[in-house]
């Protein structure tokens, strides 16, 4: 008890000597009672219990960690200092005084740059190829929609022809102010066009089309153009058309491949005289080994060459020679060389004295026996390509080491055809492995090669030569029509090959461009299909160049048997509405004036006939008449005109009316003549509806007294009961035209008589019963005709004669 006291006086005494050392202090005294302590208490201990439980948790752990000696808000801040590196981050810099570290820095920087652009280039490459593919497919695609879309139809050219109210007199003159839509291309080839065609209707020696379209070429400045015609023309000067045309083919390809590979070589070795050291003239041995100088950095790389010339590879040598088409060249360069090359020497003799190009079969043997020996290890490129050629064996082999260009290949695998006679085992010819045909190279650039291996969308004249040179004109031709630039020469191509009797026209003009030819063996060229699709884009605006490419079509039938020529020019006439400027005009003496068609010295009168007959199915009425008029069919001209005439002539007015009526006049006063072929019933019927007209005319124009007497006149309708039966008998002799209109003409006449009857005063007794006796003879013939009127017809009749009662 003691001790307790001990400790609480101990307890008092430290409490009052802290109470004097606060007052000494100065500052003020806060008292507080117990409740006031306690509630103190209270809010020091609720702000410790809203502290979050990242909080406690930080406290905790520091406490946890801390009785192991362990600092964590050291620990917490070094590892919110790390931070992770992004793939391909450049490494932190350091300092230029560690040089060690700034090696492998830079080291390391520059292996991630590189790989961060191998990145991004292949992922360039790899969108670039994906849009060429995309869009060489499109154009393919968009080209074979094109074609679908002016595919088989019923007609070769199928434009719909709005009808026209009128064939007035400015149709029969182009209109001046009217642009042409045709390129300065388009317009060369079309003054050529006319020029040729102009030729062949005088007769005589036919000119030389492709020789004009190659001058065209030249006026247009196309580099391409000029090269494409220039490969054309040579090849025409073989005679294709013969039965050895294969051979021939292949023959005067190799030529032209030759002559151009010779402009090539000189082309070379003038732009670089200093390296080609010529010293002599330019023949074809100094030529070779001028060109091969200025070419040995590219030599230099192709193997190990077997023997030398003059410090030139002579393997390369006999090449290049036999290449540029010179083949005695390569027989001075064996007689001067050693070896193997000069042993070769009666061999190219042979070849270069042989009118085919070839060895005999015996030689052939010969030098491929030494081709399957040691030549075919040789490392000389060129000296295995010159035993393949002499023996025309290993066709599978390509020879990339000297045939670097599309141009080297081609005349590569020409060399190697063999055109032969067709035999009993063609078949198994065609299938001999180390055989080269025609027809297998021609198979293999087409349909194992194609399109995307030439690259043709970029480049279209190389594809076109390929097929071009190996005979596959109507495929080449194809190709090239569907490129839109180059379309204007694949047109005129077209037609130089159809006039050389090189395409073979298909049995029907709704077949595609390119289709297989009935025996199986060729394809056949739809020249119809392409003229007339090439014209569309300027017929409109230039007609007559476009019946110069029709003309091009006058041997060839229509999918009813008609001339196509014909059926284009009507499709022409129809589609442009230039029937004057076409066709001709007829003068006002009755004389046709010629039209643009009769340069042609062809039927005109069956051309118009055909579009008259055509206008006439379409509803274009009183153009066919005007041409029915033009061709001098008088009769079909009366028939329609009739029509349109009863059609009208209850109106009397207007424009239509006006025009038909004076076509009409023109017609009767023509037609009076004795010469016309037109029946005395169509005229009759022409001038009862003249008259006709002027009977409605006068009703129009409330002249009452000039229609009675004008009708009478016409002894159409009886004015007297007595005179029914007459006039009914006679009815049944009108033309259908006046039939048709009956019921009008008889309400007219009775709607007059019922005027004139209002009019009278009761006085007038005598004349009204005279009115009413006509009224009742007009209503007596209504019942008699044996004619069916509408019902309303009847009944109006009824009525208004009941009003005269």
């Amino acid at each position: 008890m003691e001790e307790d006291s001990a400790g609480f006086g101990e307890l008092l005494r430290q409490a009052e000597q802290l109470t004097a050392e606060i007052d000494d202090t100065g500052l003020p005294r806060v008292k507080r009672n117990l409740k006031q302590i306690v509630k103190e208490g209270h809010q020091l201990w609720s702000r410790t219990a809203l502290l979050s439980a990242k909080d406690t948790n930080d406290v905790k752990a520091s406490i946890l960690l801390g009785s192991r000696g362990f600092d964590l808000p050291r620990a917490s801040q070094k590892l919110e200092g790390l931070a992770a590196a992004p793939t391909f981050e450049p490494v932190e810099e350091v300092r230029d005084t560690d040089i060690q570290a700034f090696l492998r820095n830079e080291r390391e920087n520059a292996i991630l740059s590189v790989f961060a652009e191998s990145v991004k280039s292949t992922q360039e490459e790899v969108v670039k190829f994906y849009l060429d593919a995309f869009s060489n497919e499109w154009q393919r695609e968009k080209q074979r929609l094109l074609d679908s879309l002016v595919g088989p139809s019923n007609e070769v050219m199928d434009v719909s022809t709005a009808a026209e109210p009128s064939l007035s007199s400015s149709t029969f003159q182009l209109d001046p102010k009217t642009r042409s839509t045709m390129t300065a291309a388009e317009v060369a080839y079309a003054r050529e066009v006319y020029l040729y065609n102009e030729g062949v209707i005088k007769g005589g020696t036919r000119p030389k089309l492709a020789e004009r379209f190659k001058a065209v070429s030249k006026e247009i400045d196309d580099r391409h153009a000029m090269d494409m015609w220039d490969m054309v023309c040579t090849l025409l000067e073989a005679p294709l058309s013969s039965t050895e045309r294969a051979d021939a083919l292949v023959n005067q390809s190799r030529k032209y491949l030759e002559r151009v590979y010779d402009r090539y070589m000189r082309a070379a070795v003038v732009g670089n005289l200093g390296r080609a050291a010529l010293g002599g003239g330019i023949d074809t041995v100094n030529l070779v080994k001028g060109f091969l100088r200025v070419k040995s950095s590219k030599l230099q790389h192709k193997g190990e060459y077997d023997g030398n010339l003059d410090g030139q590879p002579v393997w390369a040598l006999i090449y290049y020679c036999l290449r540029c088409g010179d083949r005695r060249a390569a027989v001075e360069i064996s007689k001067n060389a050693a070896g193997s090359a000069a042993e070769l020497c009666p061999y190219l003799e042979e070849y270069a004295s042989s009118e085919d190009g070839h060895l005999r079969a015996s030689s052939e043997s010969k030098i491929r026996l030494q081709y399957i020996g040691p030549v075919h290890a040789s490392t000389d490129p060129f000296k295995r390509a010159v035993f393949c050629i002499l023996a025309r064996c290993d066709v599978t082999q390509d020879h990339p080491l000297v045939s670097t260009t599309c141009e080297d290949y081609l005349w590569l695998k020409l060399c190697l055809v063999r055109v032969e006679n067709p035999t009993a085992d063609e078949e198994q010819q065609e299938q001999a492995p180390d055989r080269l045909t025609l027809s297998k190279l021609q198979h293999s650039l087409l349909e194992e090669y194609g399109e995307s291996h030439f690259d043709a969308m970029h480049q279209p004249y190389l594809y076109f030569q390929v097929l071009f040179l190996t005979g596959q004109f109507e495929h080449a031709v194809d190709f090239l029509a569907r490129m839109e630039p180059q379309r204007c020469h694949a047109v005129h191509v077209a037609l130089v090959l159809y006039e050389e009797n090189l395409l073979t026209p298909p049995a029907s003009v709704q077949l595609p461009l390119v289709s297989k030819a009935p025996s199986g063996h060729g394809y056949c060229f739809n020249l119809a299909r392409l003229v007339t699709s090439y014209t569309r884009k300027f017929e409109v605006t230039d007609p007559r160049e476009a019946l110069g490419y029709y003309y091009f079509l006058r041997n060839i039938k229509g999918i009813r048997g008609e001339n196509l020529f014909v059926a284009c020019v009507s499709e022409l006439v129809l589609e442009t509405k230039e029937f004057g400027a076409l066709l001709g005009k007829t003068k006002p003496d009755g004389c046709r004036m010629p039209g643009a068609v009769d340069l042609f010295h062809f039927d005109t009168e069956q051309i118009i006939e055909t579009v008259a007959g055509d206008c006439e199915n379409r509803g274009l009425y009183e153009e066919a008449v005007s041409l029915y008029d033009l061709c001098r069919k008088n009769n079909d001209a009366i028939r329609l005109l009739n029509k349109l005439l009863a059609q009208h002539v209850t109106s009397a007015s207007g424009p239509a009316w006006e025009r038909l009526q004076n076509l009409a006049v023109d017609l009767a006063t023509r037609y009076r003549d004795s010469r016309s072929t037109a029946s005395a019933e169509s005229l009759a019927a022409l001038y009862l509806l003249l008259d006709l007209g002027t009977f409605f005319a006068f009703v129009h124009q409330k002249k009452s007294v000039f229609a009675l007497d004008t009708i009478r006149k016409l002894d159409l309708i009886p004015f007297q009961p007595s005179d029914v039966d007459k006039s009914v008998t006679a009815f049944s002799q009108r033309s259908e035209e006046v039939r048709r209109i009956l019921p009008d003409i008889l309400l007219a006449v009775l709607n007059l008589l019922y005027g004139e009857y209002k009019e009278l005063k009761a006085a007038e007794e005598g004349t009204k019963k005279e009115l009413r006796s006509q009224a009742r003879a007009v209503v007596m013939f209504a019942g008699g005709i044996p004619y069916g009127m509408p019902g309303d017809t009847y009944a109006r009749l009824t009525q208004m004669e009941a009003l005269m009662s």
